[in-house]
């Protein structure tokens, strides 16, 4: 009696049932440096629930270029659940221009082909500014899946090259705007992700909080045509910010961009489901400056290389906002067909203008204990030789007020019991300076 080996068997079965081969995992750079290689790499899998897939193998083209045929390889089986980690052995390399890159499977026994093709858009760049990754986050105070994503995004956000911005949704940190421009991607759950605003609707919302790391590193081997100049002026006093942007192209580019700013809390302290006590909330988009759109018209349709596009935002900063934390997250984004792309991202701290701008330096105070109960010990410069202090509560009214001159810098804040528990703005003037903090009260 003749014996088959496993892997003759596979075969056989495969030759007499069909396989589902499909790619996943690949990326190629929206915009990618002309005249460099890129390696073209996918994972091949199989969507089959019965016929394992053995041989296979991914081509790719370019425009109407020649066919990059890539090497055949055989497996015991690939089966739902698994992969096969597949890099073709041509590079992409291109000569600057625009076009369209398709990448397939081929496998021996694939009867269905309407998942077989990947496409990229790319545009190929002589000149290229620096790419920074935008990643998005959908929570709420009340998600009790959100801790452990909030957390990874809070690590995210420290890379140089990622930017992170957390959307609330029905909670004390949401706003219309933000969630206006969150419907857009129709991911109505939470925890719920969303990289370089979908890239065309090609990378869909997602909770695999695991991956978001290593999609992000992907992107940010990319390159950009725009470089993003932001400067985000606030006078501290009049809380007015002034937000002055700068997009600079690199090359002549048609399509349809778009500008958008957010405005950013850091260190929010509050309420978290399954989060513990003590929980800080970070990245809180508190405003949308663009609207859920961005705004249209600062960048033309065909882009000239060397020119920048400026554009100006202004925006009251409520006074239940602590300044000390907040700072503008900035991008341009191209749209298509109902889609979207970032661009490019930067974001920038707070820079104080106007009476802070004038003196040295912003006056420099403590609360202690910060949060507080009964009272709490407001410390300021010795030299102090007059001082007007306000509290502030969250809807803009001053609910303590003190004027005089401080005793040894210091300034008690009694009576704090008879305040509901919450967050207030402590604001104060002294010696011409300007100092301000945000106060926790506690029941």
């Amino acid at each position: 009696m003749r014996s088959f080996s496993a892997v003759a068997l596979l075969m056989l079965f495969a030759t007499a049932s069909a396989q589902d081969a499909y790619l996943n995992t690949a990326f190629v750079p929206r915009y990618w440096k002309a005249g460099q290689p890129y390696a073209i790499s996918a994972r091949v899998r199989n969507a089959s629930g019965t016929t394992p897939l053995i041989t296979f193998r991914v081509d790719w083209r370019y425009n109407n270029g020649p066919v990059q045929v890539g090497n055949s390889q055989s497996t015991t089986g690939i089966m739902p659940g698994q992969y096969w980690p597949y890099t073709h052995p041509v590079s992409f390399n291109q000569t600057a221009q625009q076009g369209l890159l398709k990448v397939w499977v081929v496998g021996n026994g694939d009867s269905n082909h309407a998942n077989d093709t990947l496409y990229f858009p790319v545009d190929l760049l002589d000149v290229w500014a620096t790419k920074s990754v935008l990643m998005e986050q959908y929570t709420g105070t009340w998600c009790q899946f959100c801790p452990i994503p909030n957390s990874t995004t809070n690590v995210l956000d420290q890379d140089p090259l990622i930017v992170v911005a957390k959307h609330h949704n029905d909670d004390e940190l949401s706003s219309a705007n933000s969630t206006a421009y969150w419907e857009q991607f129709n991911a109505d759950y939470s925890p719920a992700g969303v990289m370089e605003q979908e890239e065309f609707g090609s990378l869909p919302d997602d909770a695999a909080y695991d991956q978001w790391g290593a999609r992000a590193d992907q992107r940010k081997l990319g390159v950009s045509p725009a470089n993003i100049a932001l400067t985000a002026g606030f006078n501290a006093w009049q809380r007015v910010l002034t937000v002055d942007l700068g997009v600079t192209f690199t090359a002549a580019l048609t399509g349809e961009f778009v500008v958008n700013a957010y405005v950013v809390e850091d260190n929010v302290p509050g309420d978290q489901v399954a989060g513990g006590s003590g929980y800080v909330h970070q990245q809180v988009v508190r405003e949308v400056l663009g609207g859920a759109n961005g705004t249209a018209g600062v960048i033309p349709a065909t882009t000239a290389a060397e020119a920048t596009y400026d554009h100006q935002y202004t925006f009251d900063v409520p006074v239940q906002w602590n300044d000390q934390n907040l700072r503008v997250i900035a991008m341009v984004t191209e749209k298509r067909n109902g889609a979207s792309w970032t661009v490019n991202v930067v974001d920038a701290d707070f820079a104080l203008v106007g009476i802070e701008e004038q003196s040295a330096h912003a006056l420099p105070i403590l609360i202690q204990p910060n949060p507080a109960q009964r009272q709490a010990w407001l410390r300021m410069p010795q030299d102090a030789s007059a001082a007007r202090v306000q509290v502030i509560a969250t809807d803009g009214r001053v609910v303590h007020a003190w004027k005089g001159a401080p005793q040894d810098g210091t300034v008690l804040l009694s009576d704090l019991e008879r305040l509901p528990a919450g967050a207030y703005l402590v604001r104060v003037e002294a010696n011409g300076r300007f100092g301000h903090e945000r106060l926790v009260v506690q029941p």
